[in-house]
């Protein structure tokens, strides 16, 4: 390869290195198996059909659950699964107030700053928003739990 090409070989390279990839949630990967994830995350568990929940607008079913834990961080998570294929779609996580600062700095290491912010004068509800490389919704109430919405691209 010419030293032109081989240089922006390696330009591209370290360019595709700064930006975060596809994030999927933790241990698991968009499209995984309701199995799949299961093993993937310690703890986790199938929900009994009397508490799946249907997203038909989505077209989407939460049916496993479990807590995700990093450092002092504590989350009730639950997934959602494609009603077409079976294939993990979107995470949604739920703490305690006291975890949103933890939680939010968090997804801006993991993702940079949000793309969206913004503010609901009547309630404080702060609301934050990623489009990539997953699409990821966070709003914090002043003494309401933090909740947490990340799914993949298109969901």
């Amino acid at each position: 390869m010419p030293r032109a090409g081989l240089s922006a070989a390696a330009a591209l390279a370290l360019a595709t290195a700064a930006t975060p990839a596809a994030a999927h949630w933790e241990n698991t990967r968009w499209g995984m198996s309701e199995a799949q994830v299961l093993r993937a995350l310690r703890g986790a568990r199938s929900l009994p059909r009397e508490e799946r929940r249907l997203v038909p607008a989505a077209r989407m079913e939460y049916r496993a659950a479990g807590e995700f834990r990093s450092g002092t961080m504590r989350l009730s998570v639950a997934f959602a699964f494609d009603l077409r294929n079976g294939g993990l779609l979107c995470v949604s996580a739920q703490g305690e107030p006291e975890q949103a600062d933890a939680l939010r700095a968090r997804l801006e290491r993991q993702f940079g700053p949000p793309q969206e912010r913004g503010t609901d004068p009547s309630t404080g509800t702060e609301t934050y928003g990623w489009n990539r490389p997953d699409e990821i919704d966070l709003h914090i109430t002043p003494g309401r739990p933090v909740t947490l919405l990340h799914c993949a691209r298109g969901v």
